[in-house]
């Protein structure tokens, strides 16, 4: 089996050569130690990572540099943000102050070119090789970056057409990008929103299913009327929303960590049509560990987690600048040796 057969064996309910390997994010600085150079999707070409995968969301914006001192952008949707030393950089602040600013605010145009250049490479050179990607936000994070936290979570009770409003705006940007990413040869998109804190949702179940539920469910059913698959990436505890999560149709759920109190082996036990992938946690084992005890925990998770088939090893969240190179590697090349199947 190739990459794209492995993988689509793992999601279709058939058993593979080998678990396939998957990460939503690989810092560059990471890529940089073990090649010299930057490039992801040289990286891709030379490791047995068999999902390749656009950059994160805010990689598709344009950004006018505001405080180069302090790297300071502000990016086509009027949300300023800050870099740091990790790939992904933090909003700080967004254009909705008011409920009167939205009546004004226009979304960025999804379908301008530069959303797609990137998708458009890695089909060009993966179609049918490797299992295809397009990294995509659903109904919460747009929301909160032209929000804010804090402020988003008081309109679910103070003004609650605000937030719908917001959470549709979305949805419809997502929805227009996944569609025309489908139609250039993505496999699948994965929605990048995270709505779990270490103990629980971030908000209750109640205000999950009323205000962001339907719309990640709009998005799925969008992507698999389309023809492709539908992967959910969310962070923290969301035991108390899993259900919900599950019955959108999603194919494949990352990474339920268990440092958050997910038991991922038991998600895949009870939830037998879903893809679980995750299962090495990011921390320690990757950026402390020896390579000997790395391999040993390798050789573990795949232990629990092998039989059966629906699983794609992973990170328990990304690949970030303070991983240890020689660990990741490490990592790769246990699951090449003990992750085959009989």
């Amino acid at each position: 089996m190739n990459s794209y057969e492995r993988v689509l064996a793992v999601i279709s309910g058939r058993i593979p050569d080998r678990v396939p390997i998957f990460e939503l994010l690989i810092d560059r600085k990471v890529i940089r130690k073990i090649t010299g150079r930057e490039d992801y999707l040289d990286f891709c070409e030379r490791y047995p990572i068999d999902i390749v995968l656009t950059n994160t969301p805010s990689k598709l914006y344009e950004e006018k540099i505001i405080n180069p001192e302090n790297k300071i952008i502000v990016n086509e949707w009027g949300v300023v943000r800050q870099y740091t030393e990790e790939e992904v950089s933090i909003p700080l602040e967004g254009p909705i102050k008011t409920p009167e600013d939205l009546e004004h605010y226009e979304a960025p145009d999804p379908y301008k070119e530069r959303r797609y250049e990137e998708l458009r490479e890695i089909v060009k050179r993966f179609k049918g090789k490797k299992f295809i990607g397009m990294h995509l936000h659903d109904a919460l994070n747009y929301p909160l970056y032209l929000r804010g936290a804090e402020q988003l979570f008081i309109d679910t009770i103070e003004n609650p057409a605000l937030v719908h409003r917001l959470v549709d705006i979305s949805v419809r940007h997502n929805i227009a990008i996944a569609e025309k990413a489908i139609e250039l040869g993505a496999d699948f998109i994965i929605l990048g929103d995270d709505y779990g804190a270490s103990n629980g949702p971030m908000m209750s179940p109640r205000s999950f299913r009323e205000f962001f539920l339907p719309g990640i469910r709009r998005i799925v059913q969008s992507v698999r009327s389309k023809g492709a698959f539908c992967f959910k990436h969310c962070c923290g505890n969301i035991n108390a929303i899993i259900d919900d999560m599950v019955s959108t149709g999603i194919s494949a759920l990352h990474p339920l960590d268990i440092s958050a109190g997910m038991d991922i082996l038991a998600v895949k036990n009870r939830f037998t049509n879903l893809t679980v992938m995750g299962g090495v946690n990011c921390g320690a084992p990757l950026t402390e560990w020896s390579k000997e005890a790395l391999v040993d925990e390798v050789r573990s998770v795949l232990e629990r987690m092998k039989p059966g088939g629906r699983y794609i090893i992973s990170s328990s969240n990304s690949i970030h600048s303070k991983v240890k190179p020689e660990n990741l590697l490490s990592m790769w090349e246990t699951v090449e040796r003990y992750g085959r199947y009989d």
